[in-house]
């Protein structure tokens, strides 16, 4: 969508259906980023590099954040 908030509430909730489908945060992030029947063909986070740096980077960010909050 060209609304940036519909934008933002669908990659939301897709990202949650990913999360609930998966049941990780990394195999989600990848889903995300290169789709479910990847993950699911290479078991894990695919052997692509962008995959592997979204993940590695959402999580990064997700590591700084839990750490600003203890």
């Amino acid at each position: 969508p060209r609304n940036p908030l519909q934008n933002l509430d669908g990659s939301a909730r897709y990202l949650a259906m990913m999360l609930e489908t998966f049941g990780d945060p990394h195999l989600a992030l990848a889903a995300y980023n290169a789709g479910p029947d990847a993950v699911r063909q290479y078991g894990g986070v695919p052997p692509y590099r962008e995959t592997q740096n979204h993940v590695a980077r959402v999580m990064a960010v997700v590591a700084r954040l839990e750490g600003s909050n203890s």
